[in-house]
């Protein structure tokens, strides 16, 4: 049995924010206070965030602490 590469989903900082259901302006400052997770990658000067990591942040209620 051959075993596939499970694909990993990137969410920019507006994708972030939609799926957070807040604003991204909302979303900007939850990051620079500390409550979001870091991004988990940079492509260039943009900041991305693994799907899991953001599904994770709400699954713990919706901010790091």
């Amino acid at each position: 049995m051959i075993e596939t590469a499970s694909r990993v989903e990137y969410l920019n900082r507006v994708e972030a924010a939609e799926r957070c259901r807040i604003p991204v302006s909302s979303f900007d400052k939850l990051r620079r206070d500390g409550l979001v997770p870091e991004p988990d990658a940079r492509m260039g000067k943009h900041l991305l965030w693994r799907a899991d990591t953001i599904d994770e942040l709400l699954a713990r209620g919706g901010t790091d602490t």
